[in-house]
């Protein structure tokens, strides 16, 4: 991708309509109506402007069609593992499709939504809309090259613990993705706080703290973090600024809290989210069962 169209991506993904009408304005949204209609008139103009540039690179756009968003996350390296036909409430045939891309170990769910046909269609002078893509998102394993600048990568999740009962310092491995715990030396000189003074003990702390953080970039120790991403917008985008800034895991440390759900299973009363997910990985390969199982915590 060309570094003009990526930052112009950038840009859009990160651009809020509100904020530049405040900015114009001088005024709140929530209390100038003119403000609120120019926010409304930005947001608009910046989805149209980003779907174009996503569309440009052959990126996932917010809406596109079930056979558009298929061929593009197929031609992206994702394999079909599990599709689940459902019903819908207007009785028509939807899909729930769980996918696997065996490169960076990333699992895909997602389903369709189907628009209804009451010939409201055919007296606008349209044709039925075909299905489209609905929700989902993307899990996965990762590691960032510098944890400090996470965040420009990654949405919801949070880093593993290491098993270490020392919560300062509980979220670093070795290079090969083994725990690397707090040395004894460091465990017995953390300051405690007991009856002494406050501010005396904090600074302690924090003394204390730059010696541990120095200790581990002596020890070259990296994080990984168990996450997940919307799937609908921009999804080829956010896995390559991932794999720019990180190393994906091929075999799971932790498994993310995962929705194998689609939005008809949670319209039954007393549906058991967690039972659902279990049968549905169930039915995956035994390989990509024992890829996503994970083994450690998450702090």
């Amino acid at each position: 991708m060309k570094q003009g169209t990526k930052n112009e991506i950038i840009e859009s993904l990160k651009y809020d309509g509100l904020q530049e009408a405040e900015n114009i304005t001088g005024k709140s949204y929530k209390e100038d109506k003119a403000t609120e209609s120019l926010g409304f008139i930005n947001h608009i103009a910046n989805s149209q402007r980003k779907a174009k540039l996503l569309s440009s690179v052959d990126d996932t756009v917010f809406s596109e069609t079930e056979e558009e968003y298929l061929r593009k996350v197929t031609d992206f390296g994702f394999k079909s593992l599990l599709v689940d036909p459902f019903i819908n409430e207007d009785g028509t045939e939807e899909r729930l499709y769980i996918m696997f891309h065996y490169d960076y170990s990333i699992l895909l769910v997602w389903d369709t939504h189907t628009w209804g046909d009451d010939g409201s269609w055919a007296k606008a002078g349209k044709e039925v809309p075909p299905p489209n893509r609905n929700g989902g998102h993307i899990y996965y394993n990762w590691s960032p090259e510098d944890k400090s600048k996470r965040f420009d990568c990654t949405s919801s999740g949070g880093f593993i613990g290491n098993g270490d009962n020392n919560q300062t310092y509980s979220t670093s491995f070795n290079k090969d993705f083994t725990p690397h715990i707090l040395p004894q030396e460091y465990r017995e000189s953390e300051p405690k706080w007991g009856d002494r003074d406050y501010e005396e003990f904090c600074k302690e702390f924090d003394k204390w703290c730059i010696e541990c953080t120095n200790y581990f970039a002596d020890q070259d120790c990296i994080g990984i973090w168990s996450g997940d991403h919307d799937c609908r917008e921009a999804l080829k985008f956010n896995i390559n600024n991932l794999i720019e800034n990180g190393t994906f895991i091929k075999k799971w440390k932790n498994q993310p809290f995962l929705w194998l759900l689609h939005y008809m299973d949670h319209k039954e009363d007393g549906y058991d989210h967690e039972a659902i997910t279990k049968e549905r990985i169930s039915r995956l390969p035994e390989d990509v069962q024992q890829i996503i199982k994970g083994n450690e915590t998450i702090k």
